[in-house]
């Protein structure tokens, strides 16, 4: 082979053209550019086909090979039909044909279009521009012919929801599919009577129930189960998500996300109350009644204004993963937490390792309280709230206190001090000032309550200035005096110097 006529061919076809499967189009664009290739004795060292694949998009897989073998040197020229194969978008187009290509050593020639990157020509960027308004062309009309599909009813999507299949007759209507639309009713009617989440999560998995990643892999075989996060098994996010689709009620509920242009690669959310809803638009699955039902009964969400003040700091004991924040009915308690493996992919990659976010806490309080008590003496030395010398002491307190803090940092960044000293007496003495903070606002005689602290609900940034990590084992149910009682072990590691805290949550 002569060196600098290696030639790549590229061709592409869009499904707006009629792409999909190789196509007339492409089998006359091979035959155009062979004949091209064949008259200045070119040779043909590969063939680079994108079926199917739109203009816009340069992440196509024929596309991004070419480039792999461009880098690599194994490519001296590039033809393709016209410029239009290359791109549709007039900026990217056009840094790939006059910048990405030459700096490589390659020659792009579009046959149609006699343009040669390697000759002087004016008239490139004016063709990659008019090629970027067909695509725009195109893509306003298909928004148009989608909205006014989804405004009758027609469903648009490319895969059906879970529980039904698209009606051969009519490709824009639901039907229900008898197997996957059973086990639907199945998971209202569950969910109604009281069922939790998991709970049908778990009776599904062990009866083999494929979950609707899978199911769709099943239903369209060219799909590839591994493309498909999550799919191998049913996890109670995945049940949750059935219970929330309103296309259960007959409901064709469409335009949750839109591109903000035709080149936006990722979908925007719109607002619910943008979505475009339909009535009775394909066969219910599910009354009204058992859909509100099954809602009715679901555990309450982590409440408004819950924030997680543990985030970042427990971790599951088994695959190190985070503990996740998800819904409980314990009363009392604003959440629980859970493995994030575990609620994101099911029990097939770790277990729940559930622990109740208030008996969390407080086991971080009794791990906590001996840090954070003063001593006896301590408090002895404090003057008595509301009495006459109480005001100039205590500001005289809080001097000393304040200077403390200045000198503690010094003493930190100069390296006088060790670490594991440092935050254990700058939560010593910080906790001193907010007791003598108090004690100044108390208008009542009497000493101040050193422990208020640790009865008020628990503050992250204090918490990660004393804890370094939580880790929680997986509970299990352990028999004692006649009866089964839930244990489950909590190790509490401290930043300042301490053995590991181990506690258990017994219920």
């Amino acid at each position: 082979m002569v060196r600098g006529n290696r030639t790549a061919l590229y061709l592409r076809l869009s499904r707006e053209d009629g792409g999909g499967e190789e196509g007339g189009s492409i089998a006359n664009q091979r035959a155009l550019l062979r004949a091209y290739a064949g008259a200045p004795g070119l040779e043909v060292a590969g063939e680079y086909v994108d079926s199917g694949w739109s203009g816009t998009r340069f992440d196509r897989p024929a596309f991004r090979r070419l480039l792999s073998d461009v880098e690599a040197g194994a490519v001296d020229i590039v033809l393709t039909k016209d410029l239009s194969r290359l791109g549709r978008d007039y900026i990217t187009a056009g840094q790939y044909a006059e910048l990405y290509f030459p700096a490589h050593g390659v020659r792009l020639i579009a046959v149609n279009d006699g343009f040669d990157s390697g000759q002087e020509s004016d008239i490139a960027p004016f063709k990659n521009v008019v090629n970027e308004m067909y695509a725009r062309d195109i893509s306003r009309k298909i928004r148009s012919a989608l909205a006014v599909k989804r405004a009758a009813g027609q469903y648009v999507g490319n895969f059906a929801p879970y529980g039904y299949e698209k009606d051969p007759a009519d490709r824009g209507r639901l039907r229900p599919e008898p197997h996957s639309a059973a086990v639907v009713e199945e998971i209202f009617a569950s969910a109604a009577a009281g069922e939790g989440s998991g709970a049908i999560a778990r009776r599904l998995n062990e009866r083999g129930e494929p979950p609707p990643g899978k199911w769709r892999c099943l239903l369209y075989p060219r799909l590839r189960e591994e493309d498909w996060a999550g799919a191998g098994v049913w996890t109670a996010a995945a049940v949750r998500r059935v219970l929330d689709n309103e296309a259960y009620l007959g409901r064709a509920v469409q335009g949750k996300s839109r591109k903000p242009s035709f080149r936006a690669g990722a979908a925007v959310r719109r607002a619910r109350e943008d979505w475009v809803r339909v009535e009775d638009a394909h066969p219910a699955l599910v009354s009204p009644g058992v859909f509100a039902a099954a809602h009715g009964n679901r555990r309450r969400p982590v409440g408004r204004g819950f924030h997680n003040e543990l985030s970042g700091l427990i971790w599951c004991a088994g695959c190190g993963s985070p503990m996740a924040a998800v819904s409980t009915r314990k009363q009392g308690s604003p959440a629980a937490l859970v493995c994030a493996r575990y609620k994101r992919a099911g029990p097939a990659a770790c277990s729940s390792h559930r622990i109740d976010y208030a008996a969390c806490c407080a086991l971080l309080r009794e791990a906590l309280s001996p840090c954070l008590t003063l001593t006896a003496e301590e408090e002895a030395a404090l003057p008595l709230a509301g009495s006459d010398s109480a005001g100039p002491a205590l500001g005289r307190e809080r001097e000393k206190l304040e200077r403390l803090l200045g000198q503690l940092y010094e003493d930190r960044a100069a390296g006088r001090l060790e670490e594991g000293a440092f935050w254990s007496l700058l939560a010593r003495t910080q906790e001193r000032l907010s007791t003598l903070e108090r004690a100044a606002a108390s208008p009542a005689p009497g000493r101040p309550d050193l422990r208020a602290w640790l009865a008020a609900p628990l503050d992250g940034s204090c918490l990660r200035a004393l804890v370094d990590r939580v880790e929680v084992e997986q509970g299990g149910w352990i028999p004692e005096e006649g009866r089964r009682i839930w244990r489950q072990r909590v190790q509490i590691t401290l930043r300042f110097p301490a053995p590991p805290w181990t506690g258990e949550i017994a219920l």
